[in-house]
C-alpha cells in the first residue's frame, strides 16, 4: 500500500484508492503517518481525537485500539504494529510520501552545501513536486493540525525558500519572480517570501517593482497586525533604494561581512550554568534536533528558537544549560543579554539593546550609530558569516526583539513569557514550550538540592510536594531551598503549609528577594495586563472545574464570545492559560491559586454573580445535549435560559456525546461547588441532565459522589420527585459499580418515594432497573416480577418507549431462562417499536437479544448477521462495554457455524475491550479461546 499524507490523506492499493471511513479513522492513521517510525503514545492519538482530553483514559485507549483494529482490517494490517504504550507505523520512503519528501529534501540541501547548485535545484523541485495540498485537507482534527500538520507546512515553507535560495544564486532571478509572486499571495505575512521576491525583481532590472512590493507588504502589515517589516526587509529595501552594489549579486553581501568582521573580538558572554540542573530531557532533546537541522541553514537566514513557558518554568534555565552544552558548535562566539522583559525594571529598548551586542562584538562606541535601523543593520553586517549563538533572555514582546534578529547564519535563542507569535509569523521561528515537568523529573530536581537519602526516606510527602508545587521547577526549588535549611524535619511536616491554596504562594518564598518569591513573580506578567484580561483571569481562579471553554469563560465572565475569545488568547499568548486545544484553557494549580488570590480581593458580590452565571451555563448547556441522545427520564424544569448566556449548537449524538465527554470534570466539579455554597437547585439538577450520558460512559466512583450529592440536594430543597429520580441515579451507578447491595438498597428508596408521591412514570423506570439489578444477581424470578410490574405501568400510560424496553428486559430473562421462542417474540416487538420510535442505540439492545434468541434455537447464520447489525450500532454509540458483548456473542454464533477462525477473532477482540474495560466477562471469553485452541 501506498500512503499519501502531503495533501489529502490518500490510501492506495495497486493504483487504486481505498476509502479510509469515518473522520476518526482519518485522524489515527494520519497522526501515526506524520510520524513515520516513531512511537507515537495513546494519550497523543486520543488528544487529536478528542479535543479538550478525556476524564476516562481507559475508555478512550480502549476505543482507540477498536479504530486501529478497523485500519488493520481496510490493509493496514502489516503497517500499523502495536508498542508499549501506544502504536507505530512502519513505512518507508516507497509507501510514503513525506518519507521521500525529507529524502529528496535532504539531498537537495546536501548538493547546496557542497556547490552542486544544478542538482540541488532538481532534487528540491522533486521533492516540493511531491506536495498536493492543502495539507490533510479531508482530516477533521484541529489538535492534529497545530500539533503535527502546522510544523509540516512549516518544513515544506523552508525547503521552499531553500529552492528559491539555489535560484537566486544560480542567478535564475528573472524565473523566480512569477513563482514568487504566487508564494506571497499564498503566504502574505511570511517576510523571507518578500524579501527574496525584492531580490529577484531588483537583480531583474525590475527596481520600481522590487520597491512596490515592499510598499505593498508594508500597508499590509500595517493593516493586518498593525507592525512594520521586519529590520532584514527594511535593510534589503534601503539597499535596492540606493542601489547598494553588495544585493546586486548573491555573494557580494557575505564578501563585505567577512572583511568587516575578520578583525572582531569572540563573545564569550553566557551566564553560568545552573549547579544540579535537573530534567527537561524531551526539551532538551527538541534542541538538539534543531540545532542539528541548523549544521548547514539554508542561506538567507539565521535558525530561531523560541523557549516559551509561564514564569517559574525555567526557561532561563533550561537555555543557559543548553547553550553551555553546544557552545563549542558556535565558535565565533556566543552573546547573551537580558532584555528586562517582566521584571521589575523596564524592559529594554531595542537600541539600548542593540547598543550592548554592538560592543559585545567590538565596536568603538564612536562608531555606533544613533538610529534603530542603522544599528541593526550593522549588527546583521558583523554577524553575517559568523557561527554565533544569539541568546536573548526574558523578551516582553516580538516588536522588542525584530531589530535584534541576525541576517544569516549562527542560531538565536529567545526566552519569554509570551508566545511571540510575530517571530513565529515573520521569521519561521521554532517553539520550545515548557509545561510542568513530568513528575519524575519534578523529583530528579527536589533529589538535586535535598539528596536522594532524604527523598527515599518520604515518598508519599515527595508525591505531594511535587503536585502541590505543580510540578513547577522555580516552586520546586523554592521548596527545597526550604526543606535544607531545617534538615531534622520531616517533609511531610513541611509539605503541610502547601496544602491550603490561601498560604500556598506564602509559603514558596524564600524571603531573599523578588526572583525568588513566587506571587511576585506571578506578578510581573499579571501587572502588564489590560483591565479586562486581569479581570478574566481572576475569574478564572474561581472557576470550579478542571478546565474552561471559550462558552463557559463568557457566561463566568458575563461577555460575548468573541471579546472573551479575544481575552483568552491574550492569557495564553502570555503563558497565564495553556490551550492544548482551540476553544478549551486550563492552568496549573499556582496560578489558579494565585489568581484566586486576586480575585478575594474584589467584590464578593461580583464574584457570586460570576459563578452563578456559569453554573447556569453548564447546567443549560448539558440540557441542550441531552436532548440529541435518547431520553433518561421526563423534562425537568431547568428554567429559563438566560439572555446571552451563548449555549452550543449540536449536530446529533456524536457532538453531545463528545461535549458531555468534554466537560464531566466540569459538570461534577460544578455540582460539588454548588453543593458547598448551599446552591441546592444547581446541585440537583446539573446531576439530572448526566442521566442522559448514561449508555456511552463507564462510570467511576465520582458519579456515585455527585448523585448522592443531588439526594440530598433535591432532599433538602423539598422537591421528592427529584429525589426519587436522584436515588434511581444513584442506584443505577452502584449497579454499574458492581455495588449491587447498595444498588438493591437505594432503588428500594427511590421506589418508597415514588409510590408515596404516587408517581407511577417514577415507579416504572425504577422498576426496570431494579430489575436488572436483579437479573445480574442471579435472582430471575424477582427481576421478571419487577419488569412484569413495569409493563403493566407502560401499558396503562402508554409509555411506549418504557414498554419497549420492558419487553426488550423481559426477552433478555427468557434467553437466560432458555425459553428463546419467547424471547424471540418478546425481542421482535421490542426491535419494532424502537424502530417506529427512531431510537437507534436501543435498536441494538434489542438485535442483541433478537440474536441471542436465535442462536439458542440453532440459527447461527441469522444470529451472526444480527449481531453485526448490533455490533455497528454499538460502534456507532461508542458502547465500548456493548460492543464486546456482542462480539462475544457473535464469536459463538459464528462458532456454531463452524466458522472457528473468524470466531476467535471476534473473542480476541471482546477480550482486549473487557480486559481494558475491567470486566470480569474477559475470563470467561478467554477461556473459550483456551477451549478452542486444540480444534
Amino acid at each position: 500500500m501506498r500512503f499519501h499524507v502531503l495533501g489529502p490523506l490518500t490510501v492506495l492499493s495497486d493504483g487504486r484508492e481505498v476509502p479510509v471511513g469515518g473522520n476518526k479513522l482519518r485522524v489515527v492513521l494520519a497522526g501515526l503517518l506524520l510520524h513515520p517510525g516513531e512511537i507515537v503514545p495513546v494519550t497523543r492519538l486520543t488528544s487529536w481525537l478528542w479535543e479538550g482530553g478525556v476524564d476516562d483514559p481507559d475508555r478512550a485507549k480502549a476505543t482507540l485500539h477498536t479504530y486501529v483494529n478497523r485500519l488493520r482490517q481496510l490493509g493496514a494490517r502489516d503497517v500499523i504494529r502495536t508498542v508499549q504504550d501506544g502504536y507505530r507505523a512502519d513505512v518507508d520512503a516507497a509507501s510514503l510520501d513525506l518519507l521521500r519528501f525529507r529524502g529528496l529534501a535532504a539531498s537537495g540541501r546536501r548538493a547546496a552545501a557542497g556547490g552542486d547548485l544544478d542538482t540541488a535545484s532538481r532534487v528540491l523541485s522533486e521533492a516540493l513536486a511531491l506536495w498536493r495540498g492543502p495539507l490533510l485537507s479531508n482530516v477533521d482534527s484541529a489538535p492534529l493540525h497545530a500539533d503535527a500538520a502546522e510544523s509540516l507546512t512549516e518544513e515544506w515553507l523552508r525547503v521552499q525558500e531553500q529552492w528559491l535560495d539555489v535560484g537566486l544564486r544560480t542567478g535564475r532571478h528573472a524565473e523566480l519572480v512569477a513563482t514568487l509572486r504566487e508564494l506571497t499571495r499564498s503566504h502574505p505575512l511570511r517576510e523571507p517570501f518578500w524579501e527574496r521576491l525584492m531580490l529577484s525583481l531588483h537583480r531583474s532590472g525590475r527596481h520600481a517593482e522590487a520597491l512596490q512590493a515592499y510598499h505593498s507588504l508594508s500597508a499590509l502589515l500595517a493593516e493586518e497586525l498593525g507592525i512594520d517589516p521586519g529590520p532584514a526587509l527594511r535593510a534589503t529595501y534601503q539597499a535596492i533604494l540606493t542601489d547598494d552594489p553588495s544585493i546586486g549579486s548573491p555573494d557580494g553581501a557575505q564578501a563585505m561581512a567577512r572583511a568587516e568582521t575578520a578583525s572582531h573580538p569572540v563573545p564569550q558572554q553566557l551566564r553560568p550554568d545552573m549547579p544540579g540542573f535537573a530534567g527537561r530531557r524531551a526539551e532538551l532533546a527538541e534542541l538538539d534536533r534543531l540545532l542539528d537541522d541548523s549544521a548547514s541553514p539554508a542561506p538567507g537566514g539565521p535558525r530561531i528558537v523560541s523557549v516559551q513557558g509561564t514564569a517559574g518554568s525555567g526557561k532561563t534555565a533550561l537555555a543557559v544549560h543548553w547553550a553551555h552544552r553546544i557552545r563549542d558548535r558556535f565558535p565565533d562566539g556566543q552573546l547573551y543579554l537580558d532584555l528586562h522583559g517582566y521584571g521589575p525594571e523596564p524592559p529594554l529598548e531595542p537600541a539600548a539593546a542593540l547598543e550592548t551586542l554592538l560592543r559585545a562584538l567590538g565596536t568603538p562606541a564612536g562608531r555606533i550609530p544613533a538610529g534603530l535601523e542603522e544599528r541593526s543593520a550593522l549588527f546583521r553586517t558583523l554577524l553575517t558569516g559568523r557561527r554565533t549563538l544569539v541568546l536573548l533572555d526574558n523578551a516582553g514582546s516580538s516588536e522588542q526583539i525584530r531589530p535584534l534578529m541576525p541576517g544569516s547564519d549562527g542560531m538565536v535563542v529567545v526566552t519569554s513569557r509570551n508566545q511571540l507569535r510575530g517571530l513565529i509569523v515573520q521569521y519561521g521561528a521554532r517553539r520550545v514550550v515548557l509545561d510542568q515537568m513530568p513528575s519524575e523529573e519534578a523529583v530528579e530536581l527536589l533529589s538535586e538540592v535535598l539528596g536522594p537519602e532524604r527523598l527515599v526516606s518520604a515518598p508519599t510527602a515527595v508525591a505531594e510536594i511535587v503536585e502541590r508545587c505543580a510540578r513547577l521547577p522555580l516552586a520546586l526549588r523554592i521548596f527545597a531551598e526550604r526543606a535544607a535549611r531545617f534538615p531534622g524535619v520531616p517533609l511531610g511536616k513541611l509539605v503541610a503549609d502547601l496544602r491550603d491554596e490561601r498560604t500556598r504562594l506564602t509559603a514558596l518564598d524564600t524571603g531573599d528577594g523578588d526572583h525568588t518569591d513566587l506571587r511576585m513573580v506571578f506578578s510581573w506578567t499579571y501587572g502588564a495586563l489590560d483591565p479586562d484580561s486581569a479581570r478574566l483571569f481572576r475569574l478564572l481562579g474561581l472557576h470550579p472545574g478542571p478546565e474552561v471553554s471559550t462558552g463557559a469563560a463568557a457566561a463566568l465572565a458575563g461577555g460575548d464570545l468573541a471579546g472573551v475569545t479575544r481575552l483568552l488568547d491574550r492569557l495564553t499568548a502570555d503563558h497565564l492559560l495553556r490551550s492544548r486545544f482551540p476553544g478549551r484553557y486550563d492552568f496549573h494549580d499556582l496560578l489558579r491559586s494565585y489568581a484566586a488570590e486576586r480575585a478575594r480581593e474584589g467584590e464578593a458580590a461580583d464574584q457570586d454573580a460570576a459563578l452563578r452565571r456559569v453554573l447556569d451555563w453548564y447546567l443549560h448547556a448539558a440540557r441542550a445535549a441531552a436532548e440529541h441522545l435518547p431520553p433518561a427520564g421526563r423534562p425537568f424544569p431547568a428554567g429559563p435560559v438566560p439572555a446571552d448566556l451563548g449555549l452550543p449548537e449540536f449536530d446529533g449524538p456524536e457532538e453531545a456525546v463528545g461535549w458531555y465527554e468534554e466537560e464531566l470534570p466540569n459538570l461534577m466539579a460544578a455540582t460539588h461547588y454548588a453543593a458547598s455554597r448551599g446552591w441546592h437547585g444547581p446541585a440537583w439538577r446539573i446531576p439530572r441532565t448526566l442521566a442522559a450520558f448514561f449508555d456511552f460512559h463507564v462510570p467511576g466512583t465520582a458519579w456515585a459522589a455527585v448523585y448522592g450529592v443531588a439526594v440530598r440536594a433535591s432532599r433538602t430543597e423539598g422537591e421528592p420527585y427529584e429525589e426519587g429520580c436522584a436515588l434511581n441515579h444513584l442506584a443505577w451507578v452502584n449497579t454499574r459499580l458492581g455495588r449491587l447491595g447498595e444498588a438493591v438498597g437505594h432503588y428500594d428508596e427511590a421506589l418508597a418515594v415514588a409510590r408515596r408521591i404516587g408517581d407511577r412514570d417514577l415507579e416504572g423506570d425504577v422498576l426496570v432497573n431494579l430489575g436488572a439489578t436483579y437479573f445480574r444477581l442471579g435472582r430471575l424470578a424477582e427481576s421478571t416480577d419487577c419488569y412484569g410490574q413495569a409493563l403493566v405501568i407502560a401499558r396503562d400510560s402508554g409509555d411506549r418507549h418504557l414498554e419497549a424496553e420492558v419487553r426488550n428486559d423481559i426477552a433478555q430473562n427468557d434467553n437466560e431462562l432458555g425459553r428463546h421462542a419467547e424471547a424471540l417474540t418478546g425481542a421482535r416487538t421490542a426491535l419494532d417499536m424502537y424502530t417506529e420510535l427512531g431510537d437507534r442505540y436501543r435498536r441494538g439492545e434489542a438485535l442483541r437479544a433478537l440474536g441471542t434468541a436465535q442462536a439458542g434455537l440453532g440459527r447461527f447464520g441469522e444470529a451472526a448477521a444480527l449481531f453485526l447489525d448490533a455490533l455497528e450500532l454499538m460502534r456507532e454509540f461508542e458502547d465500548r462495554r456493548g460492543e464486546a458483548d456482542v462480539l462475544s456473542r457473535l464469536g459463538e454464533a459464528l462458532h456454531g457455524s463452524d466458522d472457528l477462525g473468524a470466531a476467535r477473532a471476534r473473542w480476541r477482540e471482546a477480550v482486549e475491550i473487557f480486559t481494558e474495560l475491567d470486566d470480569e466477562r474477559a475470563g470467561a471469553v478467554r477461556r473459550r479461546l483456551v477451549e478452542t485452541d486444540s480444534l
